[in-house]
């Protein structure tokens, strides 16, 4: 199993960073086919056969984790460059 492990500071109010996981999730969804569940307030699973993960909002913080089955793993590098860089963007 491989892993994607990210993780970026932000100085944005908790209802700024739940609209940006909102626009994560949904590009992840629309590229990969992930499909983004709210656990609460701070957290969101995503999914499909092969990738679970988790994105979660910690004050001045937000972590990526996701775990990815054999085969995806060749989407890995993609992966988490799309997701760094959209953090990057959004979070800057």
């Amino acid at each position: 199993m491989s892993t994607i492990s990210l993780r970026q500071s932000h100085k944005k109010t908790p209802a700024e960073m739940r609209t940006m996981i909102r626009q994560l999730a949904a590009k992840l969804e629309e590229k990969y086919q992930l499909k983004a569940h709210w656990l609460n307030d701070d957290e969101v699973e995503v999914q499909r056969a092969g990738v679970k993960g988790r994105i979660s909002l910690v004050p001045s913080e937000v972590r990526v984790e996701i775990k990815l089955g054999l085969m995806m793993r060749a989407f890995k590098s993609t992966l988490e460059t799309e997701i760094s860089r959209a953090m990057a963007e959004k979070l800057a």
